[in-house]
């Protein structure tokens, strides 16, 4: 048995937890840059709890966004690892553009 081929049902295990571990990070990194700028705003201004509060709610919404956008995403018909090596253009979207290029090319 050959080595290379794997298992559909293990890729799609593997990028459903690939998924989730994105979907967690997102968020909490979200909420971490909030809190720390929160917390370098309160510093340097005396604002205290205020800077810290505010940041970390913009935190919390800057990781919805970025969830959102990754469920967006995900509803196309294309694999993840393409979407981030086109730049988050769905192949279907390429292929139109591509093909208007042509198009134009040859009038």
């Amino acid at each position: 048995m050959d080595n290379n081929t794997q298992n559909p049902q293990k890729s799609t295990a593997l990028t459903s937890s690939q998924l989730a571990m994105r979907v967690g990070s997102e968020f909490f990194s979200g909420i971490i840059v909030g809190l720390v700028f929160g917390y370098g705003i309160d510093h340097f201004f005396g604002t205290k709890p205020w800077g810290m509060v505010v940041m970390i709610l913009l935190g919390f919404m800057a990781g919805f966004r970025n969830i959102f956008k990754l469920f967006s995403l995900g509803q196309s018909t294309a694999d993840p690892v393409e979407l981030n090596q086109n730049g988050g253009e769905t192949p279907d979207k390429i292929s139109k553009d591509s093909s208007k290029e042509e198009g134009n090319s040859h009038g």
